[in-house]
């Protein structure tokens, strides 16, 4: 008959598995909130980036790295098909500070920063994305006057003289009463002053012919 062993463990062998299985479940643990950890700060680290850049609040920061061409919404357009927005200001006159802002989903809000008397004169392009999309425009604030254009990938669709005191998103033609250029009809872009906003929309004309001649309107 074959003789039975007793095998007896101490309290610290008996413990031992127990351990071992807590040290797995303790390294998956830290493991996983060592991802999460990384995941938060890569995240901040990657909205730290975009509002270096310029994005701000205003825009959807998915459109805008769609069109960078980040991410799997990635918009791929040549470079032709984007939105070029020009403004210039001469013979500026300011009192206090004359600040214009332009802003679209893809590309945000993009400003001229403060502009003062001693500026002289003032001309900027901002690329501001594709057609496909609300793109507009206004005074920040407008302390002082100046002979104001606004081109749309080389159209002018503003011209006049802009005069204005006080501080507070307003809308250019407010400060303008009789613009010699202020296209809001036709074909290509043209503008759009929507109800109850200080603002001025840049609106892409569409065609109602079949889609050989041009693109459809929904």
């Amino acid at each position: 008959m074959p003789r039975r062993v007793e095998i007896h463990f101490s309290d610290e062998q008996r413990s031992l598995p127990e351990n071992c299985l807590a040290f797995k479940r303790g390294n998956v643990f830290h493991a996983a909130r060592g991802k999460m950890k990384l995941g938060r700060h890569l995240g901040t680290a990657l909205l730290t980036i975009l509002l270096a850049i310029g994005v701000s609040s205003c825009c959807s920061i998915r459109s805008y790295l769609a069109f960078r061409d980040i991410g799997p919404d990635a918009i791929f357009q040549p470079k032709s098909s984007s939105v070029y927005v020009t403004l210039i200001l001469r013979n500026i006159a300011s009192v206090g500070s004359i600040k214009w802002k332009v802003a679209s989903e893809q590309m945000c809000t993009q400003s001229t920063g403060t502009i003062r008397q001693d500026t002289g004169s003032f001309e900027q392009t901002w690329d501001m994305g594709t057609p496909e999309q609300r793109i507009w425009f206004w005074w920040d604030s407008m302390q002082g006057e100046a002979d104001a254009t606004v081109m749309v990938n080389n159209i002018v669709l503003f011209q006049g003289h802009c005069a204005h005191s006080g501080y507070g998103k307003i809308s250019m033609i407010a400060t303008c009463i009789y613009p010699q250029v202020y296209k809001t009809g036709g074909t290509g872009p043209f503008l759009k002053e929507p109800i109850g906003l200080n603002e001025t929309n840049i609106v892409f004309a569409t065609s109602n012919l079949p889609p050989r001649f041009g693109t459809a309107e929904n």
